[in-house]
């Protein structure tokens, strides 16, 4: 069939906003039991409402049926919501905040449970974060580890202090013979990546009251503000490894009673790991029993590699094969020698539970799919439709390197535009945490827009992780500054400005990405502020007014700002003022498209409301959209579908040219 030619943002696509809701089931925790080595991951479901149904891949069915919504909201975020041991799965259920199957309904909802790990011997003893929403605003919830006895179903404290409410746990982790635990601990200010520790208590059983206690607590690694170490995991009795970023790049650590050393001979200059914002997200494990070699995800250029870490050796060995094209890896489990499972996701087939099996001397993988999110999807794309992602290293003014992704307009129906020497127009997403990372897998969100003719550039701007922690500090007192220059220079970089035009680019973003959207339309130091430099913006859930942010946002990110701005308001009020877009709405001539969910915990309805205001007293133009039911987040169908179609209006209205220009 010959191919067709239309202006750019016009193409006919069959990525429909229908088939991407059809097609949206995302794959969360996967986990493995132990003793049975029978596989589990989650499922979130958007025709379900959002709900996370928990599945045995031997069985292939939910294991706890259909009311059952496998999901926590510890640090907001959640993770670390179920685990398996010897046949038995528990659960935290977002319905009644119950611990399946041990604890009752908890009728005020003001207990959280999260990452479960079950004693070695004594098996109905379980330890986990234990988050209390008794006196729930974000000052005072009071995070602990907590014990839990599955047998006669009661909770109790293991490690907790009158400082609490400034606390975080995260990671308990039994040693193989029960003797030991380990668990990270950080404290405000600091974020888990900025200031982790690592803490080992030994443990000891009360035979007349069958509890555990914990003596000799001992810091291990990590250093507040200065050092990140996260993910322990017990290679033996006598050996803990973690990822630490000491060296500026978070690679394998070990830590026996003799000493706290790098695992590798010399330092990798590849992140090691993902930054902990939710919880269970571990990117290596144990090959053999005895623990001395380890499969590890590293980062390299916004990208997985998969490394074989021989621990004794202090050597690693790079897992290549022609079948081996992720681009992005989590959850890696250990499931029996040299076999382990992890959530695979590429740059053209949808994220899968895989299980690999490495033979040979050269580690040779062997790939098979357990569970593929593309089955879920009675919608056939036509082939070649999928725009591939080019990652780019931008070099900007000062010799400053930019890392950035860029996907080309991509249809096989189309030739190119009917409009002579028309450039696409550009959607420029900016990705939220700020310490979060866009990752180059399959995204049908981007399909659906290079597919109808646009073009698509992620800048990871500085402050993005997996380059480095000098990378992401380059973000601390910078937010709003650092964030939007970078987002500014990418498109105006020759790499990027020769293959878009230039006019016509959107910036959008969500939560954190929405607030650099915000800030680049509205600031008085941002180069695309009082101009139409952008030609229209999409602002998810972002952040308008830092005070207000501050003030009603959760626990877990309450002081995360203060290092992002470079001071508390009463230190440094100005900076706080002169960051909020919501002063400043007078600048914005940009046409805004606002979408909110009204039950968003982290980014409260207000912050979308404010600048709203703002824009329409200042008689620009705003459209807004509010999701009922929705938190941080698209979870339903209905969401997901709406807001890709408002998003999708928005730029036919502000971007697109239907015919030749006279």
């Amino acid at each position: 069939m010959a191919q067709k030619h239309a202006p750019y943002g016009l193409w006919e696509s069959p990525i429909t906003a229908d088939a991407i809701t059809q097609a949206s089931v995302s794959l969360g925790a996967i986990f493995v039991d132990p003793v049975t080595q029978d596989i589990y991951y989650i499922e979130q479901r958007a025709s379900e409402g959002g709900r996370c149904a928990l599945m045995s891949h031997q069985t292939q069915k939910e294991v706890f049926g259909k009311d059952f919504n496998a999901r926590t909201r510890v640090h907001e975020y959640g993770g670390g919501a179920a685990i398996a041991y010897n046949g038995t799965v528990y659960s935290s259920n977002f319905t009644d905040f119950r611990i399946n199957p041990i604890t009752s309904e908890d009728p005020n909802k003001v207990y959280r449970y999260a990452d479960f790990c079950v004693h070695p011997v004594y098996t109905d003893l379980l330890v986990a974060i234990l988050e209390d929403h008794t006196n729930d605003t974000p000052r005072t919830v009071r995070n602990s580890l907590c014990l839990i006895n599955s047998t006669d179903a009661t909770v109790t404290s293991l490690v907790s202090t009158e400082d609490a409410h400034n606390e975080f746990y995260a990671a308990p982790k039994f040693s193989p013979s029960g003797d030991k635990l380990a668990w990270q601990f950080w404290k405000h200010p600091d974020m888990p990546w900025e200031g982790g520790q690592i803490y080992v208590a030994d443990v000891h059983y009360d035979s007349n009251t069958h509890k555990l206690g914990l003596s000799n607590a001992k810091l291990v690694a990590g250093e507040a503000n200065n050092i990140s170490a996260c993910y322990p995991l017990w290679a033996s009795n006598d050996k803990l490894l973690f990822t630490s970023d000491e060296s500026k790049f978070a690679n394998l650590w070990e830590y026996t009673q003799t000493c706290t050393k790098p695992v590798l001979s010399s330092v990798v200059q590849q992140d090691f790991c993902l930054p902990p914002g939710m919880l269970g997200t571990y990117s290596f494990a144990f090959l053999d029993e005895n623990g001395t070699k380890a499969i590890c995800v590293a980062w390299r250029s916004g990208r997985s590699v998969l490394y074989v870490v021989d621990i004794a050796a202090g050597s690693h060995m790079e897992v290549k094969d022609e079948l081996f094209d992720f681009v992005a890896i989590n959850y890696v489990c250990r499931l029996s020698d040299y076999a382990f499972i992890f959530m695979g996701a590429q740059s053209n087939v949808p994220p899968a539970v895989m299980l690999c099996t490495l033979t040979g001397p050269s580690y040779l993988p062997k790939f098979q799919v357990l569970r593929s999110t593309a089955l879920t999807s009675t919608v056939l794309f036509p082939e070649g439709i999928i725009s591939l992602p080019t990652p780019l290293e931008l070099k900007v003014a000062g010799d400053k390197i930019i890392y950035a992704v860029y996907y080309a307009p991509n249809n096989p129906a189309y030739a190119g535009s009917s409009i002579p020497d028309e450039k696409p127009p550009c959607v420029l997403g900016v990705h939220g945490g700020p310490t979060g990372l866009e990752m180059q897998h399959l995204n049908w969100m981007k399909q659906y827009f290079t597919s109808r003719g646009y073009a698509w550039l992620d800048v990871n701007y500085s402050g993005s992780s997996c380059y480095g922690r000098a990378y992401v500090e380059r973000l601390q007192g910078n937010w709003g500054i650092t964030d939007v220059s970078d987002c500014i220079d990418a498109v105006q970089s020759p790499q990027i400005s020769s293959l878009i035009d230039i006019k016509r680019i959107a910036i959008r973003g969500g939560s954190a990405g929405g607030y650099t959207t915000l800030a680049a339309i509205s600031l008085d130091s941002s180069a695309a502020s009082k101009t139409r430099f952008f030609a229209c913006a999409t602002n998810s859930f972002g952040i308008s007014n830092m005070e207000l942010f501050a003030n009603d946002t959760h626990k877990f990110e309450l002081m995360y700002i203060i290092k992002l701005l470079g001071g508390t308001k009463e230190e440094i009020p100005k900076v706080w003022h002169d960051r909020s877009p919501e002063y400043f709405s007078a600048n914005i001539k940009t046409p805004l498209l606002v979408l909110q969910g009204n039950d968003d915990a982290v980014v409260p309805p207000a912050q979308s409301w404010t600048i709203i205001d703002g824009v329409i007293k200042s008689k620009g133009r705003v459209e807004a959209h509010f999701f009922d039911g929705e938190q941080h987040g698209w979870r339903t169908s209905e969401a997901i579908k709406k807001a890709i179609e408002f998003e999708r209006e928005w730029y036919e209205k502000n971007m697109v040219r239907p015919t030749v220009p006279t």
